[in-house]
């Protein structure tokens, strides 16, 4: 198919920028051409559920080491967990610090990535387009809802309530819904 996915181990395996984890990653990202590029792992680089990304080693690891490397290559989106919640980004790039740095500038769109509601994201070009815009995701609320003030700044929709995540390709169109009880 277009789709090339990525999963990385963000509990145990060494996040630094030299280790064999992020040295594959960027060989990995190097070597698609594919047109929509996805990257799961469990902890979130951008959360304020009940886990904060702004203070949990391991999530700002993955914001501060990983994200980088995502935008340089093209990523489009990414699915994490850990905090028992839903939250989805803007279409973002270049975010790399605390939620306080965050600044508008870093929304590539800052639209409501819905398509019925005329917001929905669109990029320039299929394939890997380097600083082209991520949405990040958080879809750790199919067992459990554990609250937080959901508040990152990078996040479009947050939301404490569970569901699962479906996703959706055809062709030159992604299409990720959050599909609760209603």
């Amino acid at each position: 198919s277009n789709i090339h996915s990525v999963v990385l181990d963000s509990h145990d395996s060494d996040r630094s920028l030299t280790g064999a984890m992020l040295t594959w990653l960027e060989q990995d990202l190097a070597a698609t051409t594919q047109d929509w590029i996805l990257a799961y792992w469990h902890h979130p680089p951008y959360s304020k559920g009940f886990h904060d990304s702004d203070t949990e080693g391991r999530m700002v690891e993955m914001r501060q080491n990983v994200v980088p490397i995502l935008d340089d290559y093209g990523v489009d989106l990414t699915f994490t967990g850990h905090s028992h919640s839903y939250e989805r980004s803007y279409l973002i790039d270049g975010h790399y610090g605390s939620s306080s740095t965050f600044q508008e500038s870093m929304k590539v769109d800052s639209g409501n990535g819905r398509m019925a509601e005329g917001g929905a994201y669109a990029k320039a070009a299929l394939g890997p387009v380097p600083h082209s815009g991520i949405v990040h995701t958080v879809a750790g609320n199919a067992g459990q809802i554990t609250g937080g003030p959901l508040n990152h700044p990078a996040m479009y929709l947050s939301l404490n309530t569970l569901g699962s995540v479906v996703l959706d390709v055809h062709g030159n169109r992604l299409d990720v819904t959050l599909l609760d009880s209603t």
